[in-house]
């Protein structure tokens, strides 16, 4: 259970009411769950998060297995076991090793990356560990991906950290995953 109820078009103020119906109209109107069923308490606020979700996942600069695989190491670092439930299978499925995405999930050592996703890892880890990159994490980055790989990896770890700091502040439980197993978290 959330710290603070899921919302629904009835919490919303009467001045947000469109902006909700905007953005449930966007989503198809399906059943609200993860991180906006709490984001819609203020549905300005989650219409541009998701803007900014999806241009970034539209971004071809960096390729959908290396974002799956910053998704689930983002996941990893921040103990946020909804974002693992909601990635895991898609990392498998967009080609990122079973093992590889097993062994984020346990913290194991990850062995035999290929040189873009030990890129991405490092970086995600890094980033999110120390709240900046080195120079050679940032050197490696740029040689792989250019300019623009590299805004999409930086700005794609900080939207799924800002849905992670929001689940993981109000508590928001991962359902069981049906092929998956879950994120150990402390």
């Amino acid at each position: 259970m959330a710290r603070i109820p899921l919302v629904t078009r009835d919490d919303v103020p009467a001045g947000e009411k469109n902006a909700y119906d905007a953005f449930m109209q966007n989503r198809g109107n399906r059943p609200m769950v993860g991180p906006y069923s709490l984001l819609l308490h203020m549905p300005e606020m989650a219409q541009r998060l998701e803007a900014l979700r999806t241009y970034l996942r539209g971004e071809a600069s960096l390729p959908q297995k290396l974002q799956e695989l910053v998704m689930i190491s983002v996941a990893r670092e921040m103990d946020c076991a909804f974002i693992w439930y909601a990635h895991a299978a898609a990392a498998r499925q967009a080609g990122v090793r079973d093992d590889i995405v097993d062994n984020i999930r346990e913290q194991r050592e990850l062995t035999n990356l290929d040189p873009d996703e030990l890129t991405v890892v490092h970086f995600t880890r890094e980033l999110l560990q120390n709240r900046k990159v080195s120079q050679p994490t940032f050197d490696a980055a740029m040689t792989r991906f250019g300019q623009r790989g590299m805004m999409t990896l930086t700005n794609l770890i900080a939207c799924y950290a800002v849905l992670a700091y929001n689940m993981n502040t109000y508590v928001l439980e991962a359902p069981a995953h049906p092929t998956e197993k879950a994120l150990p978290v402390a």
